[in-house]
């Protein structure tokens, strides 16, 4: 897994970072809005119960000595105001467009070519699409089902992996059968131990979501239905943020 994927890839680092990434967006639009910090990083996020100060505070010195994130010029030392790397910037362009992609694949409206032809919508968008998935419950607070998968680093790539390789549906219409690979091969495939991935599954399977009999493996519906709902809810957010930075960039290009 590249190092930076592995700050998206668990809930409580995505909700970090793209509440970092939406303080910094829109300070970037307007600089008097809040900048990254510490402390307002922690007000961007606080409601969801995911992350203490200290682990904000924690998370803003390890992004930035990666690199992802610089120290802001005229700063107070005191502070520590935060800017996104251009590195991160494209990083995450390029997630918004993916999601775009995806809606465009649906009804063909254009939009990650609209947004390609102007980068700023991006900009526009990001704090938009951000807040509307830190705000929303159904995103910070997932259901039992996904619950286990998604609040860890591999249990993203998990959960993708047992929602993507459904081969038929069981007469017993609570659960499919997938074709997943063994503990081994996906702790080989994503560079983690084996045992990490085995104690993943264990929970899931402990919790009536995954097993194995003489069809194969499976996973419940309750655990695809739960997935489904997720990404839904981030091209729902997606469609809707677009829409708005659309018109917030046109405002913005108004007054040039």
């Amino acid at each position: 897994m590249p190092r930076e994927v592995r700050y998206v890839a668990d809930l409580r680092r995505w909700v970090m970072t793209h509440g970092a990434l939406a303080l910094h967006f829109s300070h970037q639009i307007n600089p008097d809005l809040p900048p990254l910090t510490a402390t307002n990083l922690f007000r961007e996020v606080e409601h969801t119960g995911i992350a203490s100060p200290n682990t904000v505070t924690s998370y803003l010195k390890e992004i930035h000595t990666r690199g992802y994130i610089t120290l802001l010029p005229k700063a107070d030392q005191r502070v520590r105001a935060y800017a996104m790397t251009e590195f991160s910037e494209k990083m995450f362009y390029l997630y918004l467009q993916i999601n775009l992609q995806g809606l465009d694949l649906i009804d063909g409206a254009g939009r990650a070519e609209i947004a390609s032809t102007d980068p700023r919508i991006l900009t526009h968008m990001h704090p938009i699409f951000a807040r509307r998935m830190l705000n929303d419950p159904v995103y910070y607070a997932p259901p039992p089902s996904i619950a286990p998968l998604v609040n860890t680093t591999i249990g993203i790539s998990v959960l993708n992996e047992m929602t993507r390789a459904q081969k038929e549906t069981s007469s017993d219409a609570s659960r499919a059968y997938v074709d997943l690979g063994s503990a081994s091969a996906m702790a080989k495939h994503y560079g983690v131990s084996r045992g990490n991935v085995a104690r993943l599954l264990s929970k899931v399977q402990n919790a009536g979501h995954y097993g194995q009999d003489d069809r194969g493996t499976w996973v419940s519906a309750q655990l695809l239905e739960d997935h489904y709902v997720l990404q839904a809810l981030k091209i729902a957010h997606s469609a809707s943020a677009f829409i708005e930075a659309q018109k917030l960039r046109a405002e913005e290009a108004a007054t040039m």
